[in-house]
């Protein structure tokens, strides 16, 4: 039986974060960061958190340990499966045979993600290069911009250069948010 590549790579891609998401369940992390919910919390919040969960009717809390690499690289992944779904689907209308305009804005919208990709990558190189560990950005709707850096305190001084350094590579207009992510000892 011949199978096509893209059900190969679906069955490769489905199995990957399969074993990604055991390890990431069995794996023992340091206690930097809680999952509670959808909401990504640091260590003190996440206490306040779960103790106002377990004053419930029955005494069930849901937190999951990770260390700051593994949220670093959860959330790259995270943030490339989205912006590859958005490509493929893109790519799919322009190969369609759909109106000339709405192809050529599935294009132009493809090409400003791919560009906008690079730029959120050199950025985070930037922000390595002025001595960070690890850096993630990433856009959200609405022209915002998440910039998470792997430092044990980041200063106010601190953030504001890298909401400048954010401002020179993507361009103003848009909200910066920046975050530490202390580093796992």
């Amino acid at each position: 039986m011949v199978l096509k590549k893209q059900t190969v790579w679906l069955l490769t891609m489905l199995s990957l974060i399969i074993v990604l998401s055991a390890y990431y369940i069995m794996t023992p992390g340091s206690n930097n960061v809680a999952y509670v919910g959808d909401q990504e919390q640091s260590e003190e919040g996440a206490k306040g958190e779960e103790a106002k969960e377990t004053n419930g009717v029955e005494d069930k809390s849901v937190s999951m340990n990770v260390s700051g690499d593994e949220v670093f690289a959860a959330l790259r992944l995270e943030i490339q499966e989205k912006r590859d779904a958005a490509i493929e689907d893109y790519t799919a209308v322009i190969a369609s045979e759909a109106s000339a305009d709405l192809r050529n804005e599935a294009h132009e919208q493809r090409q400003e993600l791919m560009a906008l990709s690079q730029k959120e990558s050199v950025l985070e190189n930037v922000i390595k290069s002025e001595g960070y560990s690890d850096a993630v950005v990433y856009t959200l709707e609405d022209e915002k911009v998440r910039v998470i850096v792997k430092a044990d305190q980041l200063s106010n001084e601190e953030a504001n250069n890298i909401m400048v350094l954010a401002e020179e590579q993507l361009g103003e207009g848009h909200r910066i948010a920046v975050e530490f992510q202390p580093v796992a000892k």
